[in-house]
């Protein structure tokens, strides 16, 4: 199949992907856009109304995308929290790897697009993350944990720390600074350290 036998919509936001995950959302063009997709720019308006209205539909379809992947697990989930976190991270990194215009997309969907655009994105990812949460879940053993801090407080505080690690070993990825599996290695080197901490036992 040529470029030009795939359907007009699915070109239009594969050129979209390209154009907002190199150049942000405000200097992106439709214009550009259009000439990517090779087609005139009035069909782009009669599929997605606005510029807006494409970059809330590219979201959709690439947090979708990539839920999907993260979460579909093929091997078995380990049932200790930590190394269940570093396997979702794992997963991430795969998917950085193997998809970095959809991962770059993201993070500027996430942090660029326009306050009222950036409300539904974020809860557009949400409902997607409360779809796939019971997958992860599942079967975690929570005997380890310290007295007073719940299943609920463990997973928070980490995934706050672990998305930030995220990040960083994205962006040295992206620069071919390190490969995936030496960024899998840095990522449980930090997941060891949290889990067993950084101080000497008493």
């Amino acid at each position: 199949m040529t470029s030009l036998e795939i359907p007009a919509k699915e070109r239009i936001l594969a050129a979209a992907l390209e154009e907002f995950a190199n150049r942000g959302y405000e200097a992106s063009s439709t214009n550009a856009i259009a000439a990517r997709a090779r087609v005139a720019k009035g069909l782009v308006f009669h599929h997605f109304q606005s510029k807006e209205h494409l970059f809330a539909e590219l979201f959709d379809t690439e947090i979708r995308r990539f839920s999907e992947r993260v979460f579909d697990f093929e091997a078995p989930l380990s049932p200790d929290l930590f190394e269940r976190l570093y396997q979702v991270t794992v997963l991430k990194l795969k998917v950085a790897a193997e998809k970095p215009l959809m991962v770059e997309f993201l993070l500027v969907a996430l942090t660029e697009a326009p306050p009222a655009l950036k409300t539904r994105l974020v809860q557009t990812q949400a409902e997607f993350m409360q779809k796939m949460w019971p997958r992860f879940m599942e079967g975690i053993n929570s005997d380890r944990l310290a007295p007073g801090v719940t299943l609920m407080d463990a997973i928070d505080t980490v995934s706050v720390l672990s998305e930030g690690l995220e990040k960083r070993l994205t962006l040295l990825m992206k620069s071919r600074t390190v490969t995936l599996e030496q960024a899998s290695a840095l990522a449980w080197k930090h997941f060891e350290r949290l889990r067993d901490g950084v101080y000497r036992k008493p």
